[in-house]
């Protein structure tokens, strides 16, 4: 006769113990990548609307020198748009701080909606105030050069 080992079952799952220690390093790694990419975020925001911005005061410019008049870049602090022409808009987010000068709405000038920022004149000048948009108060001022018109932009902190 032969004496057959016992049998052993085998187990298959997790203890919840094993289950403790995954959903702790899961919600660890969560944490940690998900503030990252909303820091991943917020500077890509930013990042594209500068480059927004530059591009819609060339784009004013270059339309103001084609059509041979004067046209109007404006702020419009409710919606958070930066206007030109009334045609081109671009939204600046929540996220990020915008501070601006108005320039002087001349007597019998065209109105416009908004704070006027920038006018560029058709002879290829300009006048204007300016444009800050900062993320953690650091960012980029825009002005234009009044007699060649040209955009400058130039780096900007804000005390702390």
């Amino acid at each position: 006769m032969t004496c057959l080992a016992p049998v052993r079952r085998m187990h298959s799952g997790f203890t919840l113990l094993e289950l403790l220690v995954v959903l702790v390093l899961a919600a660890i790694t969560v944490a940690v990548v998900g503030g990252s990419a909303q820091s991943y975020m917020d500077r890509a925001r930013y990042h594209q609307t500068v480059r927004d911005v530059a591009s819609l005061l060339v784009q004013a410019r270059t339309l103001s020198e084609r059509e041979g008049r004067a046209i109007i870049v404006a702020y419009e602090p409710e919606s958070r748009q930066l206007v030109a022409d009334g045609q081109w808009r671009v939204d600046l987010p929540e996220s990020l701080q915008v501070q601006w000068t108005a320039i002087e709405r001349r007597k019998g000038a065209v109105p416009v909606s908004g704070e006027p920022l920038f006018q560029f004149n058709n002879d290829g000048g300009a006048q204007g105030g300016s444009l800050s948009v900062l993320r953690a108060g650091q960012g980029v001022k825009y002005r234009v050069n009044w007699l060649l018109g040209r955009i400058e932009q130039s780096s900007v902190q804000t005390p702390s």
